[in-house]
């Protein structure tokens, strides 16, 4: 069973300045709805993903409760992992790695530069860098999570909700 990634930068942010902590940005309205749009987007495509990880700062965490809810999910199932705040590129593909290999589509919401990075390096090099909202999925014809990095990466497709003006 092939495994797939569906990657996800964080919707728009509110501006520093409302709030005191980089870490307690919340989502802009502009955001909200590219998140929402972003969902409606994927549950129109037919996609499955049973495990989904967000980093614990809000503007990811309401992001991906948002897609969630847009495609009839239940916004609970996101798991937070700390790591994923201030993560680089490869704590990304380590966290990955370690999907349990049941699971077919996972969703992961993180941070740029982070995102963009790792999006690029799984497609060796050939993605633009990711905007607010946008979402990449990245497939390997594995049965292994472990073989992400290690094995060509496919994009099937590219969600760029966040370029609206």
């Amino acid at each position: 069973m092939p495994k797939t990634i569906l990657l996800i930068r964080h919707a728009k942010a509110q501006p520093f300045g409302l709030v005191r902590r980089d870490f307690d940005r919340t989502l802009d309205p502009r955001g909200v709805q590219d998140a929402k749009t972003a969902g409606a987007d994927l549950k129109k495509r037919g996609i499955h993903p049973s495990l989904f990880l967000a980093s614990p700062a809000p503007r990811a965490l309401y992001t991906l409760r948002l897609i969630l809810s847009e495609m009839g999910l239940d916004p609970e199932q996101v798991l937070t992992d700390a790591i994923l705040y201030d993560a680089s590129s490869d704590d990304l593909l380590e966290r990955i790695r370690a999907f349990p290999d049941d699971v077919g589509c996972a969703m992961l919401c993180g941070h740029n530069p982070a995102v963009s990075e790792l999006t690029g390096a799984l497609l060796d090099g050939s993605c633009a860098p990711m905007a607010p909202c946008d979402i990449a999925a990245l497939t390997v014809q594995s049965s292994r999570w472990g073989d992400f990095g290690l094995l060509p990466a496919s994009c099937d497709f590219r969600i760029a909700s966040g370029r609206r003006a």
